[in-house]
């Protein structure tokens, strides 16, 4: 894409901060205090989040334990302009017992200036669901 459906560079490299281990948490350091992410589908993490303080635990904060190294992204597209970026990514892990955990992603991101304010993301609920089963202790 280009011209206006093509995120700035500065979204660029919002999102690039996703792409190495080091730096996923940089990447949710840019949400908003009171962001609203809504996370869908058909598994124990699905549902609205209000803030990073609740998101991050109740997502991230309970599959990153279960991985071996840590959660990066490879982004495969980045689309919009304007206020709303697109982001399709993969994830690139592994779990604890050597099982790739891989689900793709699509996020819809509004922002406010470099600030993202509000997201509603789509994961691979089977591969949520199947790491949850394998190797949660709850």
């Amino acid at each position: 894409m280009t011209g206006a459906d093509e995120p700035g560079t500065a979204r660029r490299e919002v999102f690039a901060l996703l792409e190495h281990v080091n730096t996923v948490d940089e990447f949710f350091g840019r949400l908003a205090d009171d962001v609203r992410w809504t996370l869908f589908g058909k598994h124990p993490l699905a549902g609205s989040y209000r803030g990073r303080e609740e998101f991050v635990p109740a997502t991230i904060g309970k599959v990153r334990p279960l991985l071996d190294g840590g959660l990066r992204f490879r982004i495969r597209g980045l689309y919009g302009g304007g206020a709303v970026t697109v982001a399709e990514m993969d994830g690139v892990a592994t779990a604890k017992d050597g099982v790739p955990y891989d689900p793709f992603y699509v996020w819809v991101c509004r922002f406010e200036g470099e600030t993202i304010v509000e997201v509603n993301a789509y994961i691979d609920s089977a591969a949520v669901n199947d790491i949850l089963e394998r190797l949660s202790p709850e």
